[in-house]
């Protein structure tokens, strides 16, 4: 079994060659956020995006909440850094990206007409692409404050790189929400994410399960700084379609890349002998059984 599963990996880098074409490099950062300080939240996020456009990144991921910080006491303080999608923040940010070239992915707590929401933004060149908004919210710092959207759709946005796919934190707990995302197309999924040190679990097991279960690349953004009595874990990462962790943050700041294979994306086959032992989970699938009378 071990020399098939040599074999096995061999195959899979003989399926992504990409030594002739132009590498597409994404990315995870993993910074700190001053808690209630929006403005110096977003000279950091600057800071990032001009090192990771001067690196030739495409796509970044950066953490949940990061323009507004995460534990917040009550929903007045909550709501007094909390910003509004169209208000000047994320129009910084999407000047930031037209002027480097370069799509980031924007964890932030929106202030909107119908709530509060934990948001994600993608932002391109062209604008805001679209936001998410999570819908599964613990009982957990900011989100003990936050309002669950309305609708129902796969938060999947096209960029420039191709599908992306967009969970936050606490969503890597449902299968489904990966699922989803997968099926609706997203080649990569991109998971900003407040995890203290007690979700060490989700780091070292969940990234690595949703990314080969659902053949997609998972870039999981986290903080390693300390807000008031919590400390956040780091472990941000780039876990490829196999289940490969690609990059790993570790517990340090920075910027942490790895080429994006897109078809490896694609590719929903596992073979170990050709024509005598393969796996296709995807096809394999039946979905007419999943379910509860």
């Amino acid at each position: 079994m071990n020399s098939d599963r040599r074999r096995w990996r061999a195959r899979c880098v003989e399926l992504t060659p990409i030594a002739n074409m132009k590498e597409t490099k994404i990315a995870v950062a993993q910074m700190g956020s001053v808690l209630g300080d929006v403005r110096a939240n977003l000279a950091r996020v600057r800071h990032w995006i001009k090192l990771a456009a001067e690196d030739g990144i495409s796509l970044t991921v950066f953490p949940e909440c990061i323009l507004s910080g995460y534990i917040f006491r009550d929903r007045k303080e909550l709501s007094a850094s909390a910003v509004r999608a169209d208000g000047p923040e994320l129009a910084e940010i999407e000047g930031w990206c037209k002027s480097y070239n370069t799509t980031v992915i924007v964890g932030y707590c929106e202030l909107a007409p119908d709530g509060l929401f934990n948001s994600a933004a993608v932002i391109g060149p062209q604008g805001t692409i679209g936001t998410h908004r999570k819908r599964h919210l613990p009982f957990i710092g900011a989100d003990r404050f936050m309002d669950e959207p309305p609708g129902t759709k796969p938060a999947i946005f096209n960029t420039s790189i191709g599908p992306v796919g967009v969970g936050i934190c606490y969503e890597i707990r449902f299968p489904e929400v990966f699922r989803t995302l997968a099926l609706a197309g997203a080649e990569i999924i991109a998971l900003p994410t407040n995890w203290p040190e007690q979700s060490e679990i989700l780091a070292t097991h969940f990234t690595r399960v949703r990314a080969a279960e659902n053949f997609v690349y998972v870039l999981a953004a986290n903080r390693y700084d300390t807000e008031r009595d919590v400390r956040f874990l780091g472990a941000s990462q780039i876990v490829d379609p196999t289940g490969h962790v690609r990059a790993h943050a570790e517990r340090k700041e920075g910027l942490f890349s790895a080429a994006f294979d897109r078809q490896l994306a694609r590719n929903k086959r596992i073979v170990f002998r050709e024509g005598e032992f393969e796996v296709s989970p995807w096809r394999d699938r039946r979905p007419q059984t999943y379910c509860l009378d």
